[in-house]
């Protein structure tokens, strides 16, 4: 709008006959298309014929209905285009109603302000798309010129920008720039401040993809800014206010922009974005930028005290100096700008939850604690620290409180203090929070770390007796369940005869030993299953512990020998005798969980603040064992809400890290929301309550309506009388050794497996387990969706494992849903023996299932939104990361990368091998991530080294997620350990796509993340449990 001749031209040929003609060709809509009498409206109210206009918006409205009502039936998003051309109708209706209380009074009428402030509101409820911006904004400018609705102009002047519609953007800014008659007779300035920031941040933009030395256009846009601020500053300080006034039309503190919540100050933005792109000019940070950016964001703080974006970007830089002193040899120098830091967290987390977008709340809330736990000791710290805890809502902490109860026992009196103080608060305002991860500490090895947790557990029982006695008796009783004795012993036993059959290692083996033999001497039996277990073993378990205390004081080799024949016939017999245990009746083996009832402790991973509590009112009288090496159980709680909550209660296994994953996944849900190109498509990960009882077993909360990859494939196979291990019997049948083969070998033997079979088993289940068409391809682009999201989250995390069995596939919905997080941080691809190649797992049954593309459509697409959001968000992802990585209790497992992936193995040389419910003929059973007791030992034994010295290994690791987000991983230095990442890049065609200074675009970034994937060369040396030929 706007070419008033071209558009009446455009008008007078949607003649009767034009109409007549729309009319059959959309024989759907009797009343023909709305664009006629739309247009005609339009001309109407531009010639002053109001009465003439409304009869066309009427007949308009007519022609809407038809299209509308049918449209809405199908699909929202089919129908808004019609429900906007609606608004526009209505939207004409006020413009005459406008038009005539301005012809009749004045724009100043409290009618006329009503009628803009409905449009400014209105306007804000719609899509944030262009399109639909541009048709609204453009009925209004019937009657309200731009320039008396800045703000809104703005604000589409920045949607512009952000979906890289730049030309658009700069011609709203250049019509807003230009000065109007009055201006020019007033002598007021021509360009209001806030539409000179706006057009100083479109400067900016323009300028981004200059990538060598410094570029002028942001250095042009910087200087602007600093004139600007100057400007401003003049203008709020200078003593004539009636000046200030006149000139600016009011207060700089009062002007709004078009960024986020209108009532932050202008002066304050500026100063924040001045600050912010000094920092981004100057990355080295030398002691003059230091301070000049310190001043900028200072000035932003101070017109702006409870802006939590501005305390963020304070507390932000101020760290970044901390880090950029510490590398440069100057640690003596940090204790003020760490205090800032402090200070400005504090705030930026206190104001964030009562200011618009608090999306880096989480990121604060963990780059604090970091600070807090390294430098504690300082007595400024502690200072800032215990005001700020004050300052804050106890409620903030729940969402760190494993991170919190990790350093417990840290060896910094101060820090050790200030935690137990936290922990205590926390207790006493949410108690059935803190119940479960503390009772986890209190059962560590760590003296210290048990002691502390113990006192906490202490204070809180002095209010909450009765809530502290029901969670020690369920923790107690739920890991007793999760670990039988027969199950302990054989667990204890095969590690044993490993230690001492394979590794020669018999005080290793006595002390995997000892621990069971006190267990049995000791505490001695309280359950019908334990009493069995003594009547059945007991006295040939006596017999071994005697002859192992004699070869103790003797030395004889004989006394072992003879403990091993004993240890033999009783791990026979208990191997024999767990298959047969399918289910178990709570009375047998716990009779204290089936007669709690009524508890006031919450149903596990329910509580949430502010929220009902949901307690437990009992237990299910039977728990379901699932058919696996493991033997995890499932039991139901049920729940004062009237539900029935069911989990997976494993033993065996360590679920801290999965808990910490789950919480990374919850960032990343957070981020893909805000994000408008991935909130539209609805991508997110399917999360589920992760509840550690003890350092080897724990809660997981049940998915219902799913089913692994392996369970469909196999389903699917045997319906079909098709051999579940085919692909596999080909290779060995065309290569009987093809472990020991060389690459090109094994490449050759691989692709012959393929070829044979056609892989299109997930395809077919697909299609078949869905009731209809429309069913199916709904499924179809939420697995590719789902399935793409997880691949770029899981290639940042370094996931591996990514076998058929630790992958899902929701029943309903068709999302994938990833289990079992115990290799991460590309554990696995730095082991010795099969480490993997491939970044995530897109083998070709995955690929077969998406739509006819492949993965040309929504999966790379999906890919390059969500590696957009990630590397956008990359101070938020890495600050989550950092404390996963720093994790006392996470981070031993980055010393353990050797560790070969095994179905089932037993030791050998005692004929053990071999004999293991999970059986190595299973070939395609997935490798289970065991939690041994040497592990165990070796868990403990970093967590009792509480000194936060960031050893050599955490920080590559940072490193390498550092590079994944900025587009640097393909570099040769990059990856440790992963070979096939610089060979790749020789034989990809993307090699010269790379940039040294800004890293690799997100399409390349992608593209060369995908030929990783499907590489033949890296897929054929996967272990042959990775089923790597589905």
């Amino acid at each position: 709008m706007g070419d008033w001749e071209m558009m009446a031209e455009y008008v007078s040929r949607l003649d009767d006959g034009d109409e007549w003609k729309l009319r059959n060709l959309n024989s759907s809509n009797p009343e023909g298309s709305s664009d006629g009498p739309f247009f005609k409206a339009v001309l109407s109210i531009r010639r002053g014929k109001y009465d003439e206009a409304r009869v066309y918006i009427e007949r308009a409205r007519r022609c809407v209905a038809t299209d509308l009502s049918a449209l809405v039936l199908e699909s929202y998003d089919r129908a808004y285009s019609n429900m906007v051309r609606v608004q526009q109708l209505s939207e004409l209706e006020e413009v005459i109603d406008y038009s005539l209380i301005v012809a009749t009074t004045n724009a100043s009428d409290s009618r006329a302000a009503l009628i803009r402030k409905m449009w400014h509101d209105r306007i804000r409820g719609t899509k944030r798309n262009v399109e639909v911006w541009h048709a609204l904004l453009a009925v209004r400018a019937l009657v309200l010129p731009p320039k008396e609705d800045v703000d809104t102009w703005l604000n589409f002047a920045s949607l512009c920008r952000k979906n890289g519609r730049i030309n658009q953007s700069r011609v709203t800014l250049e019509n807003l720039m230009t000065p109007t008659a009055e201006s020019i007779a007033l002598q007021r300035p021509s360009i209001l401040p806030q539409v000179m920031y706006a057009y100083l941040k479109y400067l900016w933009f323009t300028g981004k993809d200059h990538k060598h030395g410094m570029d002028q256009t942001r250095v042009g846009a910087f200087k602007g800014l600093q004139e600007l601020a100057s400007e401003l500053d003049r203008a709020q300080t200078i003593e004539d206010t009636a000046w200030a006034s006149r000139t600016y039309g009011g207060s700089m503190l009062a002007w709004g922009t078009s960024d986020d919540d209108e009532t932050i100050p202008l002066l304050a933005r500026v100063y924040l974005r001045l600050g912010s792109w000094h920092w981004l000019l100057e990355p080295d940070l030398e002691e003059s930028s230091v301070q000049g950016i310190l001043h900028a964001l200072q000035r932003a703080t101070t017109y702006a005290p409870k802006w939590a974006k501005a305390w963020h970007k304070w507390a932000l830089f101020n760290t970044a100096v901390v880090t950029n002193y510490i590398m440069g040899g100057h640690p003596g120098v940090v204790h003020g700008y760490v205090e800032a830091a402090v200070k400005g967290y504090f705030f930026s987390i206190a104001y964030a939850s009562t200011s618009k977008g608090g999306d880096d709340s989480l990121q604060d809330i963990l780059r604090l604690l970091t600070l807090w736990f390294s430098y504690g000791a300082s007595n400024e710290v502690r200072i800032a620290l215990e005001e700020g805890f004050k300052f804050v809502n106890i409620d903030t902490w729940l969402v760190v409180l494993p991170q919190i109860i990790a350093r417990i026992h840290s060896n910094i009196p101060a820090v050790r203090e200030l935690i137990q103080s936290l922990l205590i608060r926390i207790g006493s305002g949410h108690p059935q929070a803190l119940m479960y991860p503390l009772l986890v500490a209190c059962k560590s090895i760590s003296s210290l770390r048990r002691t502390a947790a113990e006192q906490v557990v202490n204070q809180v029982r002095q209010h909450s007796p009765l809530l502290v006695e029901q969670a020690q008796l369920v923790s107690k009783e739920l890991i007793r369940v999760a670990i039988l004795w027969h199950e302990q012993w054989h667990e204890g036993l095969e590690e044993a005869s490993r230690l001492y059959f394979g590794e020669h290692n018999v005080e290793g083996m006595l002390q995997v030993l000892m621990p069971l033999h006190k267990l049995l001497k000791k505490e001695g039996p309280s359950t019908i299953q334990e009493n069995n277990f003594v009547q059945n073993y007991g006295r040939e378990l006596e017999e071994a512990y005697e002859c192992c205390t004699k070869y103790r004081k003797t030395g004889k080799e004989a006394e072992l020998n003879q403990a091993w024949d004993l240890y033999y016939h009783v791990f026979k017999r208990i191997n024999k005798q767990l298959p047969s245990l399918t289910t178990l009746e709570l009375q047998n083996v716990s009779p204290a969980l089936l007669n709690a009832r009524d508890l006031v402790l919450a149903v596990p991973g329910t509580y949430r603040a502010g929220a009902p509590v949901i307690t437990i009112t009992g237990f299910a009288p039977q728990l379901i064992v699932i058919a696996s090496k493991q033997r995890p159980r499932k039991c139901t709680i049920h729940g004062s809400d009237g539900e029935d909550h069911a989990f997976l209660l494993k033993g065996h296994e360590d679920l801290r890290q999965d808990e910490r994953v789950m919480q990374l996944f919850g960032l990343v849900n957070t981020l893909l929301a805000n994000s408008p190109h991935t909130a539209e498509k609805d991508l997110s990960i399917r999360r589920y309550a992760v509840i550690p009882l003890s350092p080897n077993s724990g809660l997981i909360g049940w998915v219902p309506n799913c089913d692994t990859l392996h369970h469909l494939i196999r389903e699917y196979r045997e319906a079909k009388k098709f051999a579940v291990n085919t692909e596999h019997r080909l290779m060995l049948g065309f290569a009987p050794d093809y472990d020991n083969l060389t690459l090109i070998a094994k490449i050759e033997v691989f692709q012959h497996a393929l070829n044979e079979t056609a892989g299109d088993d997930l395809a077919k289940v697909l299609w078949l387990k869905s009731r209809t068409s429309e069913v199916w391809l709904s499924r179809r682009t939420n697995y590719t969706r789902s399935l793409a999201v997880m691949s770029m989250v899981g290639y940042l995390l370094g996931l591996g494992d990514r076998h058929p069995s630790n992958l899902m596939l929701h029943r309903v919905s068709g999302k994938i849903l990833h289990i079992d997080f115990g290799d991460c941080f590309e554990a696995s691809m730095n082991r010795e023996k099969f480490p993997e190649k491939v970044p995530f797992r897109l083998t070709r049954m995955l690929v077969k299932a998406m739509e006819v593309s492949g993965i040309e459509g929504n999966f790379r697409s999906t890919c390059e939104n969500v590696m957009q959001v990630l590397r956008a968000n990359k101070d938020s992802v890495m600050a989550m990361m950092e404390a996963f990585v720093h994790d006392p209790l996470i981070n031993w497992r980055l010393f353990n990368m050797n560790e070969v992936p095994h179905v089932g193995s037993l030791a050998t040389n005692r004929g053990l091998a071999g004999d293991g419910y999970g059986g190595s003929s299973e070939i395609h059973s997935p490798p289970q991530r065991g939690f041994s007791k040497r592990e165990f030992f070796q868990a403990a034994g970093h967590a009792n080294d509480a000194n936060d010295v960031l050893n050599e290994r955490a920080v590559a690791v940072m490193t390498r997620m550092k590079n994944k987000l900025t587009g640097r991983d393909f570099t040769p230095t990059s990856s440790f350990g992963t070979a096939a990442t610089a060979a790749m890049l020789d034989r990809s065609g993307l090699g010269g796509d790379h940039d040294s200074e800004s890293g690799l675009s997100i399409p390349v970034q992608v593209q060369k993340l995908i030929d990783q994937a499907v590489s033949h060369e890296n897929l054929c040396q996967s272990y042959v449990g990775w089923c790597p030929f589905w």
